[in-house]
């Protein structure tokens, strides 16, 4: 391959795509998607949270008075008294309860004896931020309650994760998890219409042919997956501009989406192979976007474990993952670097099929 050609047919190729309208309208729409989601939803810190909180007490308690005394205004809290442990951790997967507390019987006698009695807090798989904020006003609660120093000990344990555990809705609030979605989107958009919509249009109109007579068929399909490559590096920080997402882990996020976009655009090539006109592009692009997109709209909510069997295998779903504890700034979802391995044996796979099957156009 001859860099010096791939790089020719690359700056060709962004020149075409800022006159082609529908390769606008391919980065355009998720733009626009995620700047009506930035200002129809709330940002989170300015949300009223409604946290629901499982108390296992076999006595009278005045700690929940005590817990919301020391709320802020924004934190609206309910309790709901629960049998026992069992009863509270199957309210908590079934989210019926956000947090637990589990009190020893006596307890408020307890703390005003200053016995230091255990106050255990049970915490969802994936706490979010109010849950953490609770915990950290416990100590002033109980203070409240005796009367003097902190008079309790405050064991916390987590739920181990669920299927069922909505992480980066719950952790990261509406605004935020549907950014992430528009990232997916536009990555998805730019790969499966983008791209083969400059492939089509070139075999249409006979450019394909000139560019094979002074480069080889490799050196085409690299300058587009460079194409396709750039125009994701532009588009998602200017999405992030428009929609005010910030991520608290930006090296992350610029390693997924680098990698996600190599791998979706890969797609997009193979795909290109399908169609030989542009109706067919806009017929059947669906149809290649729609699985793509699915973990995005997906991941974390409670679908059957055999859904969720399915779609850890796509690609789009470890995007997803990666990005959301990028946001985050922690692991939201476990085993990050299996998310990466997958990503790169996607890229590997499907980089390794396009090669294969330019060598048997070529060798015909």
């Amino acid at each position: 391959m001859s860099w010096s050609r791939i790089r020719a047919i690359y700056r060709k190729d962004m020149r075409d795509a800022i006159r082609d309208s529908r390769v606008l309208t391919a980065v355009l729409m998720p733009l626009l998607l995620g700047l009506l989601y930035s200002f129809a939803l709330p940002d989170e810190e300015g949300m009223i949270e409604k946290l629901k909180i499982g108390v296992v007490s076999a006595t009278a308690t005045r700690l929940t008075t005590a817990i919301e005394e020391q709320a802020p205004d924004n934190v609206r809290l309910s309790f709901v008294t629960v049998t026992d442990a069992a009863g509270l951790e199957r309210q908590m997967r079934e989210e019926e309860v956000d947090l637990g507390l589990v009190l020893p019987k006596g307890f408020d006698d307890a703390v005003k004896d200053g016995a230091s009695p255990e106050l255990a807090v049970v915490l969802p798989a994936s706490p979010d931020f109010d849950s953490h904020y609770v915990v950290a006003i416990l100590d002033r609660s109980v203070q409240e309650l005796a009367g003097s120093a902190p008079a309790a000990r405050i064991v916390q344990r987590s739920l181990p994760p669920g299927s069922g555990d909505a992480t980066a809705l719950g952790a990261l609030g509406p605004r935020t998890t549907f950014i992430l979605i528009s990232i997916v989107l536009l990555l998805g958009m730019i790969a499966v219409y983008a791209v083969p919509t400059v492939l089509i249009e070139e075999a249409e109109t006979k450019t394909m042919d000139a560019l094979t007579l002074i480069a080889s068929t490799a050196d085409v399909i690299a300058a587009k997956a460079l194409f396709g490559l750039a125009l994701s590096v532009i588009s998602v920080p200017l999405l992030l501009v428009v929609t005010r997402g910030q991520a608290d882990d930006v090296a992350m996020l610029a390693v997924t989406v680098v990698l996600s976009a190599v791998v979706l655009v890969g797609i997009g090539l193979l795909s290109a192979g399908l169609f030989k006109t542009q109706q067919q592009v806009n017929t059947w692009s669906g149809a290649i976007l729609l699985p793509l997109l699915a973990p995005a709209f997906t991941v974390g909510m409670p679908t059957p474990d055999a859904v969720n069997t399915v779609m850890y295998f796509l690609p789009t779903v470890h995007t997803f993952r990666l990005a959301a504890n990028a946001f985050a700034g922690r692991a939201l979802y476990a085993h990050g670097v299996l998310s990466l391995s997958v990503l790169l044996a996607w890229a590997a796979a499907v980089y390794g099929l396009l090669w294969w099957r330019l060598s048997r156009r070529e060798d015909a």
